[in-house]
């Protein structure tokens, strides 16, 4: 019995992996391969510990110097031994480790370290003398805490301890000066140090899912950041946000927060979290100068009232109130031009019937509508054209800075109105969705127009007096008509950011566009465009979002790579045989990166 179980555990499917074990997962071949590219992947691997190899890697035996030379003189005619380069970048993630030797200080060259889901505890000290890391993953191990000299990585740019046990962080977290992407989610911090505010260069910052209670105050000095993630922890309070002028998303959802957060002065903010709160008041004076809000979700609090100065953020596309303590859908959310989401459910509405909040947004919306129109012919005694009274008056527009003429078949502008929203300086004006196929001088009045929206009509040509009166200009959108030209003056509107000419008839993008340095969205979708001008696309400095879908184009220029500040990049659906569908699915950083593979290099 005793002979059999022997030879049972011999032949033992499942053996204790050891250290030869790993060793042996660095052959020869991932040698010369990571010798030739600086790159080592050993990801993977079952690895329990690193092998020996990996810290000496570019150390050569005098055999293996003599074999080398041979093999490489045999097989590779144009290389040489002598040409390889120093490791750049390890990656041994997805293995099994629990400790990093501290031999890691050998490998000075390296800028990217990928340790991710592992099961490390601690980390040597030595990591500190990796002066030139530029990326390193941690995320998913067993961190409680961080040495010290793990600080002096001071030239990281990205740093990731997501899912990790870390219960504090030394002020010298500051140190990172170049750090533009930090998640420090899912641990177990329960305050952050002041040092943070050193992070000037912080792009991306995710802090959700710990147990903080409040966020220091220094953290508006991130004037750079874009990201704030701070969802899923204990916040009771925060300081005023407005200082954070390029911050684009922020989460809030699922704290402990009992006031509306003060944004105010956040100018590029786009998407607002607050689910999950205890905030009993929508307040709008916190909303000062936050023009671009397009999606705001307060699902789960304790709001009773919707506020009528709600009016004010005409780019809101998606407003999520439900489970909230309001009973009044008020007028003003029917007014809103931009409105494609209205959550409302869970509340007790008591002048909007519970079958219509049923059937959704734009059930609301009509019903809404409806109402406000009744109302208005109620309070005329006297009606002689009651076309007149779906025009906003001038007391509602000087309140809200908004002429609103959207899909009301119109043909032609009514002058009286135009009159008063010069006069009450409105700032956006919305004539989508209607039937003008010119536009009339008359509207060159309303001097101040920062956001115009002329979708969905006839426009055969744009007069040059936009480009003239039009100063503040910031978003333009033209799309749905039939354009195949810009004037000239286009090129005068140095404050204007975002333009859609999508789905018109350009053949190419008009040279005025080129002019618009200050472009940072660019939407051609669905034109007829033949070609990509790189050289005057390269005029664009800030353009982040360009958007070439479905058009004519059958050359992708390589020199399109070049282009590094594109943020977002849509080229499917046109008739060019590369990049791939496969490549076009990738990020857009990825898609770049390849058309700067593919340009030619010269001959030196």
């Amino acid at each position: 019995m005793s002979g059999a179980k022997k030879r049972i555990n011999h032949l033992a499917v499942f053996k204790r992996r050891t250290k030869n074990d790993d060793n042996a997962e660095l052959s020869e071949d991932i040698i010369l391969s990571a010798r030739k590219t600086g790159n080592l992947d050993l990801s993977s691997r079952g690895l329990f510990t690193v092998p020996n190899g990996v810290w000496n890697i570019n150390d050569l035996t005098e055999d293996e110097l003599k074999d080398l030379h041979f093999e490489l003189d045999y097989v590779h005619e144009n290389e040489r031994w002598w040409e390889q380069e120093p490791l750049k970048v390890l990656n041994l993630s997805c293995n099994s480790l629990t400790t990093i030797d501290s031999k890691i200080e050998s490998l000075t060259e390296l800028t990217k370290l990928y340790l991710h889901n592992n099961l490390l505890q601690e980390l040597p000290t030595e990591i500190g003398n990796l002066k030139k890391l530029k990326l390193l993953s941690l995320s998913h191990n067993k961190l409680e805490k961080l040495p010290y000299e793990f600080y002096k990585l001071s030239e990281l740019n990205e740093l990731n301890l997501k899912n990790n046990c870390i219960k504090e962080l030394d002020p010298a977290v500051g140190d990172f000066v170049m750090l533009t992407d930090l998640n420090l989610s899912h641990n177990n911090l329960v305050e952050l140090p002041i040092g943070m505010g050193y992070l000037v260069r912080l792009k991306s910052l995710d802090l959700s899912h710990n147990m903080l209670k409040e966020l220091p105050p220094d953290l508006t000095n991130m004037r750079a950041l874009q990201k704030l993630d701070a969802s899923n922890n204990q916040l009771e309070e925060l300081p005023p946000m407005g200082d954070l002028r390029k911050v684009e998303t922020v989460m809030l959802q699922s704290n402990q927060l009992t006031t509306f957060p003060d944004m105010s002065g956040c100018t590029l903010l786009r998407v607002l979290y607050l689910a999950d709160n205890k905030i009993p008041e929508l307040d709008m004076s916190c909303l000062e100068g936050v023009g671009q809000l397009k999606s705001l979700t307060l699902g789960g609090n304790r709001i009773e009232t919707i506020p009528e100065e709600i009016i004010k953020l005409v780019s809101l596309e998606i407003f999520d109130l439900s489970h909230n303590k309001i009973n009044l859908i008020p007028s003003e959310i029917g007014v809103l031009p931009n409105l494609k989401q209205f959550v409302i459910d869970g509340n007790n509405v008591k002048n909007v019937r519970a079958d219509i909040i049923r059937c959704g947004t734009s059930r609301i919306l009509k019903h809404v509508r409806q109402d406000v129109k009744s109302t208005n012919l109620n309070a005329e005694h006297v009606v002689s054209d009651t076309s007149t009274n779906n025009y906003p008056d001038k007391y509602t527009m000087q309140s809200t800075k908004l002429l609103s003429l959207a899909g009301k078949n119109l043909t032609e502008l009514p002058e009286e109105v135009l009159e008063n929203a010069c006069k009450a300086d409105v700032s956006t004006v919305d004539l989508s969705r209607n039937k003008l196929s010119n536009l009339p001088d008359r509207l060159s009045i309303i001097a101040r127009v920062a956001d115009l929206k002329l979708m969905s009509n006839q426009l055969t040509c744009i007069p040059d007096w936009i480009g003239e009166n039009y100063k503040y200009l910031q978003a333009l959108d033209l799309s749905r008509n039939l354009l195949d030209s810009l004037p000239p003056t286009l090129g005068s509107l140095q404050f204007l950011k975002e333009l859609d000419i999508s789905f018109n008839r350009y053949k190419e993008i008009p040279e005025s566009v080129y002019d618009v340095t200050s472009l940072e969205v660019l939407r051609a979708n669905d034109n007829m465009i033949n070609d990509i001008d790189v050289s005057s696309l390269q005029k664009l400095q800030r353009l982040a979002i360009l958007n070439l879908a479905n058009n004519n184009i059958g050359l992708v220029p390589p020199e399109l790579g070049n282009l590094k500040h594109l943020r977002d990049l849509a080229l499917s659906g046109n008739c060019f045989k590369q990049p791939r569908q496969a490549i076009l699915a990738k990020s857009t950083e990825e898609i770049l990166a390849y058309l700067r593979n593919r340009i030619p290099r010269s001959n030196e």
